[in-house]
């Protein structure tokens, strides 16, 4: 069985932070620990019915975040949201984009359109919500970006042909920003993540036709013979961002349970 959640109070007290995704898994569970931990928290995505719901919910906690619709595959859009949050708290501290969409088709399978919604969702957004956070992030005097990239960059499986080039496109992109941004004090990694327990990961499962525990891999799925909860991949993204991680910069930071400890 995995751990509960938990956090770390009072770690990020009046830091502002960025989380892409938020609506649901690795992104609300995120956002919901960066705002325990006393973080000014803003979750973007695209669906308001289900992020205005994660924000009542966190107000019956105590807990005051801000959701606001976004498609991160536009960047007037991501401009207006994200220029707005640095104007409104004169500056960001924290970037972490996590939206993503996932595909299961081989390359001949997968039209013009499906692969431009891929690209465009899992790289493109990590790009323009970067390039107009970062301005802000050099007015804090530092910060960091965490980028959630995927085992699949690595090691992949049959018909993931646009999720796994996105993928490993957004290690490549972390570790050249990280090259970019250091000399700005600006901290930029990527999360590795293998099979999380996210409705995203079970529609994967179904397409597929295996059970999440044997998602995606010939071999065991993790080494723990589970996949994991999002509160356990949060917990790496909030270390990342933390003072605990001020030495690791440009790192593929792999949260997999083992999986690729034998490739």
């Amino acid at each position: 069985m995995p751990p509960k959640a938990s956090f770390i109070p009072n770690r990020f007290d009046n830091k502002v932070v960025i989380v892409t995704g938020a609506e649901s898994g690795i992104g609300k569970a995120t956002a919901t620990r960066f705002a325990q931990e006393g973080a000014i928290v803003y979750g973007l995505g695209l669906r308001a019915e289900i992020g205005d719901a994660w924000v009542k919910e966190m107000a019956s906690s105590g807990l005051k975040v801000v959701f606001t619709v976004c498609d991160l595959r536009k960047s007037a859009e991501i401009a207006k949201v994200v220029n707005g949050i640095g104007d409104a708290n004169s500056g960001i501290d924290v970037v972490v984009n996590n939206a993503g969409t996932f595909l299961f088709r081989a390359v001949d399978e997968t039209t013009e359109d499906e692969w431009d919604n891929v690209l465009d969702t899992n790289l493109k957004g990590v790009f323009l919500v970067s390039k107009y956070a970062i301005p802000f992030l050099r007015k804090r005097g530092g910060g960091s970006i965490i980028n959630v990239a995927s085992v699949h960059a690595f090691a992949t499986m049959e018909k993931v042909a646009a999720y796994a080039a996105s993928k490993g496109a957004v290690v490549a992109l972390s570790r050249q920003m990280a090259i970019d941004y250091t000399k700005d004090l600006i901290r930029v990694n990527s999360v590795v993540v293998g099979g999380v327990d996210t409705d995203m990961s079970t529609a994967h499962a179904l397409a597929i036709g295996r059970p999440l525990a044997d998602l995606g891999f010939d071999s065991d799925e993790t080494k723990l013979g589970r996949a994991a909860q999002p509160h356990e991949i949060a917990a790496g993204i909030t270390f990342l961002a933390s003072s605990d991680a001020s030495f690791v910069i440009g790192a593929p930071f792999i949260i997999d349970g083992g999986l690729l400890t034998d490739l």
